[in-house]
C-alpha cells in the first residue's frame, strides 16, 4: 500500500481512484553490463547514483540533463524508486531515449562494485565540509543524490567516498533535486572537458 501522496505525484493529472498500474517507457539495462561498460571504456567513468527518488518530473528532468552533461548511464533502486514511466520520458523530453538506466537490487553494494572498479562515488549532501566546485571530477566518477526533502539515506551516506555541497546564499537553504543534479554535472563536465582539450564526453549507444 503506497500513500495517497505518492500515487497523486505519479499521476498528476489525471484520476485513479487510489490504484495506478506502471509499465516502463522503456526497458532497463542490466546492473552488472553497465556497470562493465562504464568501467572498460574511454572516457572514464561518469555516471549517477539516484538514491530512492520519487517524483517523476525530477527523474525526467535528471535524464534530460544526463544526457546533455555527457553522463554515460544511471542507476535507480529496483524499489521505493520511480521508473522509467511514460510521465518520466515526457518530462525527459526524449532523453530517455539516449540515456542507459539500470536498477540496483542494492545500493550500497552498487558503490562497493562502482568503488571496486577505481570509481570515485561523490554524494551531494548539505552538510558537507567541502564545495562541489572544490572536488576533482575528472577521473572516474559516480554522483550519488538522495531523494526530494530526505536526501541521501544514512547508510548510503557513509559508504560514500567523499561528500560535497552546493554554497547557497539567500535566506532558503534547498534546492529542487534536479535543478542540485544539473549544477553538479555541468561542474563535472567543465572539468572534463578542459582535460580532454574540449571534446567532452560521449554517451554509451542508447
Amino acid at each position: 500500500m503506497e500513500p495517497r501522496e505518492r500515487i497523486n505525484r505519479l499521476v498528476p493529472q489525471g484520476k485513479h481512484q487510489g490504484i495506478v498500474g506502471l509499465a516502463a517507457a522503456k526497458s532497463y539495462v542490466d546492473e552488472d553490463e553497465l556497470l562493465d561498460q562504464v568501467t572498460q571504456q574511454h572516457p572514464p567513468a561518469f555516471v549517477i547514483v539516484l538514491d530512492n527518488v520519487q517524483d517523476p518530473q525530477n527523474l525526467g528532468a535528471i535524464l534530460r540533463t544526463a544526457d546533455a552533461a555527457g553522463v554515460q548511464g544511471l542507476f535507480i533502486p529496483k524499489h521505493r524508486s520511480v521508473g522509467l514511466t511514460a510521465g518520466v520520458a515526457r518530462a525527459s523530453a526524449g532523453a530517455i531515449e539516449y540515456v542507459r538506466v539500470a536498477r540496483a537490487g542494492n545500493t550500497n553494494r552498487l558503490l562497493e562494485k562502482l568503488q571496486s572498479a577505481d570509481v570515485m562515488t561523490y554524494a551531494l549532501d548539505p552538510m558537507a565540509d567541502v564545495a562541489y566546485t572544490d572536488i576533482d571530477f575528472t577521473g572516474p566518477t559516480a554522483l550519488v543524490f538522495g531523494a526530494e526533502g530526505h536526501g541521501i539515506r544514512h547508510g548510503v551516506l557513509k559508504k560514500c567516498d567523499q561528500r560535497a555541497f552546493i554554497p547557497m546564499h539567500g535566506r532558503i537553504d534547498s534546492l529542487n533535486l534536479s535543478v542540485s543534479v544539473a549544477i553538479v554535472l555541468f561542474e563535472a563536465m567543465r572539468q572534463r572537458r578542459a582535460v580532454e582539450g574540449g571534446k567532452g564526453s560521449s554517451t554509451l549507444p542508447g
